[in-house]
């Protein structure tokens, strides 16, 4: 099964990857390029002022966004969008450095996976997600 499947099975089944507690079942694994690299939310700045390019991809929910915030200049693709998010994705410089984030990692995961299967060439996932960018007291945008 492709990406784009798998993200429409997930999709029509009503499966995600918010915890409801012991008995939800556990978001499927993983396995990342050996390209794809975790960036430290401490490391990000560093990163940026190294690699100005970078685009920084949020694959969070409006909501998410709206009432939690973002990481400033962030692009925002819906990962539950399926294909319009793949498509708009696609659109992007395959060249430039990406940080791919969601609210702890798992989305952001699977939509690298995608990212490195379209050409992308430098891919890095924000560690702990945007969770773990708000507990160590990173900035954030408000919308």
């Amino acid at each position: 099964m492709n990406f784009r499947s798998f993200l429409r099975y997930l999709l029509l089944t009503g499966v995600t990857f918010v915890s409801a507690g012991a008995d939800a079942p556990a978001p499927p694994s993983v396995v990342l390029p050996p390209e794809v690299r975790f960036l430290e939310p401490a490391e990000v700045q560093r990163h940026l002022v190294q690699s100005p390019d970078t685009v920084i991809i949020d694959v969070r929910t409006e909501e998410e966004r709206r009432t939690r915030s973002f990481v400033l200049n962030s692009l925002h693709f819906d990962y539950f969008h399926g294909e319009e998010t793949l498509d708009a994705i696609a659109k992007l410089d395959r060249n430039k450095p990406s940080i791919v984030y969601c609210a702890i990692g798992s989305r952001a995961k699977l939509i690298a996976v995608e990212m490195h299967r379209m050409g992308f060439k430098n891919i890095l996932l924000l560690k702990g997600g945007f969770d773990a960018w708000t507990a160590t007291g990173q900035p954030i945008a408000k919308p």
